[in-house]
């Protein structure tokens, strides 16, 4: 991306999201040679993009298959062709049963679960079908989120298994605790501690004479090393495949290999230390790098693209609040100038803004609609 693409020019209106088409190829083959190299599966999140376009880019260069969040989101990726999918997610109802059952039926599906109620709000719609439900176990590794803890697993796990209508396939985790990593070697230390724990609550199901033939990490912080890791048979990273700047705080990414943008226009200057541009929390979302190590070099809602001393200091719906934070006289932003933003966080700026310009060699090729992911879905 550079400053004569003819979208950063005026070709669309701001805020816009804008992808990178040969970039993102470039990650998504890094991805899969990982997963390749060290012999596991790849089943990327793709409620980072929830983009039927951008789900079928990452089969096409190696992904096993996708994650999802949601049911409604696996309905749409099914629709579009995806043979495999995974709902990382606590499954909970028999109305979330009935279209998991309907959508068995069609593609080789898997459910999270991290309770024996919640498997069994599944395993009878299932069991009264005459079918299973294959269930991941939610494991919380750590970011105190959803999950059993590792102590507990072996004996729910046990459970789960000898509910009719289940079939319990593995274990799975979102190790989201590896994003507080102040720097390489404790991101490293972080993602093969937690994969090791993993892979030990594995081996202690197992002992319980359940096959639990997969173990899932989830994160693209840590995927590069979990895939490492033996025992970890599944990795499932997300913004991986377009980056963002709390990736590139934590090294495994740069600015060329962000394959994302949000292009926004300056629509207020009144004065030289202070701007506005029309990207507020609706299209940017509110995150901060997600370490607060990292905060000092990566300050702000996002890093604007070649200008430095100028941050997206403060939110709101609408508006973008710049200030200049830089050494001497402010670097001017007459009004009307477009700036390139890369978000802290690349799932917000998907979730809000819902249609991407995808662009290769600094020419527009196609747009990526996105769907929804609430209540309904």
């Amino acid at each position: 991306m550079t400053p004569t693409d003819p979208w950063l020019l005026g070709s669309v209106a701001t805020p816009a999201l804008v992808v990178d088409r040969d970039v993102l190829v470039a990650n998504l083959r890094e991805m899969a040679a990982i997963a390749r190299e060290h012999g596991v599966e790849l089943l990327p999140h793709a409620k980072t993009h929830r983009m039927v376009g951008a789900g079928l880019l990452q089969v096409e260069h190696g992904a096993d298959g996708l994650c999802v969040a949601k049911i409604g989101e696996a309905e749409r990726f099914a629709d579009a062709g995806i043979t495999r999918l995974f709902v990382a997610y606590p499954v909970v109802g028999r109305d979330k049963a009935e279209r998991a059952l309907a959508l068995h039926r069609r593609v080789d599906l898997v459910l999270g679960t991290d309770s024996v109620e919640g498997a069994r709000s599944l395993a009878s719609t299932f069991a009264e079908a005459g079918e299973q439900v294959r269930l991941m176990l939610a494991v919380d590794s750590g970011l105190g989120r959803e999950g059993v803890t590792p102590e507990s697993a072996p004996e729910v796990a046990e459970e789960i298994a000898a509910l009719d209508g289940v079939d319990l396939v593995g274990v799975y985790t979102h190790e989201g605790s590896t994003y507080g990593a102040a720097d390489d070697d404790e991101l490293a230390q972080r993602s093969r501690a937690v994969a090791e724990l993993m892979v030990s609550t594995a081996r202690r199901i197992r002992e319980r004479g359940l096959a639990l033939p997969h173990v899932s990490m989830g994160s693209s912080a840590s995927a590069r090393h979990v895939a490492a890791v033996e025992g970890v048979t599944q990795i499932r990273p997300g913004i991986y495949a377009f980056n963002d700047v709390g990736q590139i705080a934590l090294g495994n990414a740069t600015l060329e290999t962000t394959a994302q943008r949000v292009v926004a226009t300056v629509v207020s200057h009144p004065d030289a230390g202070r701007a506005c541009i029309d990207a507020g929390s609706k299209a940017l979302g509110t995150d901060l790098v997600p370490a607060a190590a990292h905060r000092d070099d990566y300050p702000g809602h996002g890093l604007i693209v070649g200008r430095p001393g100028w941050v997206i200091d403060k939110l709101s719906e609408e508006h973008g609040w710049l200030r200049w934070h830089g050494d001497g006289e402010p670097t001017p932003l007459p009004v009307g100038t477009r700036l390139e933003i890369v978000p802290n966080h690349a799932c917000m700026a998907f979730a809000s803004l819902r249609l991407a310009h995808v662009v290769s060699g600094g020419h527009q090729v196609e747009t990526w609609d996105g769907f929804a992911g609430g209540a309904s879905e």
